[in-house]
């Protein structure tokens, strides 16, 4: 029979990875240590000691490797893999010139998507909010699900994100300045 402090030990083990696996399952803001970049909107961080995968809240880059979404836009776009994949890359190495493996970053979070992961906003140390700036410079459309603003993100934000986004469509920014075309098929579905 297991004896008090062995069931007081293992009730508190279980209530503390309770708590860690819920740990981002709240909104709010938490320090945390990139260790990961997936693609462009899509990384890993180290957040209460925990390894959490972070889906960029409000975003969507180019895919950068084969997949049902990049069959979906080499398709809907009237474009090639190779040219869908070159988009993902530039985009992953436009992130790469932004986010760097174990800086410290500050993460605000907005509960799990559809597929588990967090969704969340990335504030760099100058206090830039990277999610609009990726947009901003051309790497990245604004979010849509089925072709409408999403729930998770709010009107305010939703709307500061496509002003960013027009801006860098008529400046001819990052890759609209290479693959006009092939944004503007991305961005507007």
């Amino acid at each position: 029979m297991i004896n008090f402090k062995h069931r007081a030990f293992l009730f508190l083990s279980i209530l503390l990875l309770f708590l860690s696996l819920a740990f981002v399952s709240f909104a709010g803001q938490y320090h945390a240590i990139l260790t990961k970049i997936t693609d462009g909107d899509t990384v890993w961080v180290i957040m209460g000691g925990n390894q959490i995968k972070l889906r960029l809240l409000g975003i969507d880059t180019p895919e950068e490797w084969p997949s049902r979404k990049m069959n979906k836009d080499v398709k809907a776009c009237n474009t090639t893999f190779k040219n869908m994949r070159e988009l993902g890359l530039a985009a992953t190495r436009h992130t790469k010139t932004m986010l760097f493996k174990g800086e410290d970053i500050t993460v605000e979070t907005f509960g799990k998507g559809y597929y588990g992961r967090t969704l969340a906003f990335i504030i760099l140390p100058n206090k830039i909010n990277y999610n609009e700036q990726e947009v901003a410079d051309g790497y990245a459309c604004v979010y849509r699900y089925h072709g409408h603003k999403s729930n998770e993100i709010t009107q305010i934000e939703f709307t500061k994100l496509n002003k960013l986004m027009d801006q860098a469509k008529s400046h001819k920014r990052g890759l609209w300045r290479s693959h006009y075309n092939i944004m503007a098929c991305l961005c507007n579905r």
